[in-house]
């Protein structure tokens, strides 16, 4: 009997470590998009950092610096962001609390775009596609040396 509980004892604690394990690489995998203040809907990409909103809000991608659009890289990420988030897309902003406006006097956000189903951050998307360089201007309550 002490050697059926003891198999019984380790099957449990295997299928608990397994679920455990399982759960946290989903939520690694997934966005923090509940995290997201709010929405928008895209009136026009101005360039590769900042995009217009159709209620006239301007946002600034946070973290991320792309070239002007006077250059061809510039246009190149204009249009890799274009890609993402055409007008009329509904996007999610993670304003960033401690600069919630720039000197320009628009939102600092982490912006998420919908792709086949699942939330992506666009702001790390430009960083890993090439088409901006990372940009940390504090006080900011993200990292975009995590992206």
């Amino acid at each position: 009997m002490r050697g059926s509980n003891r198999w019984l004892f380790f099957v449990i604690m295997l299928v608990s470590g397994i679920l455990i394990i399982n759960e946290i690489l989903v939520q690694r995998d997934q966005p923090a998009f509940l995290d997201v203040e709010r929405e928008g809907i895209v009136a026009y990409v101005v360039d590769g950092d900042t995009i217009v909103l159709q209620n006239g809000e301007k946002v600034r991608l946070v973290g991320v610096n792309a070239p002007e659009v006077s250059s061809d890289d510039g246009l190149k990420a204009k249009e890799f962001v274009e890609h993402f988030c055409p007008p009329g897309t509904v996007i999610g902003l993670d304003v960033d609390g401690l600069s919630p406006k720039d000197k320009y006097g628009r939102t600092v956000a982490v912006v998420y775009v919908e792709v086949s189903g699942q939330w992506v951050n666009l702001n790390a998307e430009l960083l890993h596609s090439g088409h901006a360089s990372l940009m940390f201007v504090p006080p900011s309550e993200f990292n975009p040396y995590l992206w």
